[in-house]
């Protein structure tokens, strides 16, 4: 009834006068990273500033807070970086 479906893939080898360049599988467009990054430095920022004295919360939640905005802030980087 259901014919086989044939799942061909035209991979076309680099022709020798061209320069082949293969490109890292994690590669993001700019705007990716630009996205990317705003939303990760954006959360680290928040958690920082609930860190403040005139923040609610008790000591132990506010150094939790600050090691996960430090966190955050790293993860931005790297995601702007990699």
């Amino acid at each position: 009834m259901n014919a086989p479906e044939s799942n061909t893939t035209s991979s076309a080898a680099p022709n020798s006068d061209s320069t082949f360049v293969p490109r890292s599988s994690n590669d993001d467009c700019m705007t990716c990273r630009v996205i990317g990054s705003g939303a990760f430095a954006a959360t680290g920022i928040y958690a920082l500033r609930m860190t403040r004295p005139s923040a609610p919360g008790s000591i132990v939640g506010k150094r939790i807070m600050g090691g996960l905005g430090v966190c955050f802030l790293v993860a931005s980087a790297l995601r702007w970086r990699m």
